[in-house]
């Protein structure tokens, strides 16, 4: 077996990860650090939900403009994220079940998160609109909550969870930060305002995103199979 499988397996439900986790507790604890930090590490950059998976893509377009909207954002990924995935990790169910239970359960974890930001940013949860609603329909926790979580143990999910979710608030920041700028820019030559706003913008800066994030990919492989 592979390092790279004999990893997989630890971090996976089934009998696998027994015959993966034979050794001393200290060597097992190491990997499970290690793993746990490659899993967030691809949700943050190497496998960006976001930008690589086009997963998620709505709320970032259409509604990352503004620094306010991508904070906003951000808290409710978190908050309905991590809950669902960890919840769908843990009931057993069939697969063709799975989506329903993964979608009601993010309807539910959105009411709480509206709440409260509507309570604690009023004038920011107005502004989302439409696209606060649609994070119940968000495909990155959909996905993770339907593929990964059922087959693989809680510390996994965990790290998942919390990977995709600094991925997607990454994308979304940096979006936002940037059209922030192409605002201010074109409001202070032309006079139009918002200007950043438009989903188009949106599109082409991810589309820079994942350019960049492709050939960081291929530059780390490459220099990997360099060291073979």
């Amino acid at each position: 077996m592979s390092k790279r499988k004999e990893d997989s397996s630890l971090m996976s439900k089934g009998r696998g990860r027994a015959v993966a986790a034979r050794g001393s507790k200290k060597a097992v604890r190491k990997r499970l650090i290690r793993e746990s930090g490659n899993i967030f590490l691809n949700g943050l950059v190497f496998r960006n939900p976001v930008a690589l998976g086009a997963l998620g893509l709505f709320p970032v377009v259409g509604a990352g403009y503004s620094m306010e909207n991508a904070a906003a954002l951000s808290f409710m990924m978190l908050f309905m994220m991590l809950p669902v995935c960890l919840i769908c990790g843990w009931l057993r169910m069939p697969v063709w079940v799975r989506p329903a239970v993964a979608l009601v359960l993010s309807g539910l974890m959105y009411l709480p998160a509206a709440a409260l930001l509507e309570h604690f940013a009023p004038r920011t949860f107005s502004g989302l609109g439409i696209y606060g609603i649609l994070m119940i329909g968000n495909s990155i926790v959909l996905s993770r909550a339907n593929d990964y979580a059922p087959t693989h143990i809680t510390l996994a999910v965990v790290m998942d969870s919390l990977g995709c979710t600094a991925g997607f608030s990454a994308v979304i920041f940096a979006v936002a930060m940037l059209r922030e700028i192409w605002s201010s820019l074109i409001a202070r030559m032309t006079g139009t305002v918002q200007a950043g706003a438009y989903p188009f913008i949106g599109f082409l800066l991810l589309g820079i995103l994942a350019a960049l994030i492709q050939h960081w990919n291929q530059k780390r492989n490459a220099e990997r199979k360099a060291k073979i």
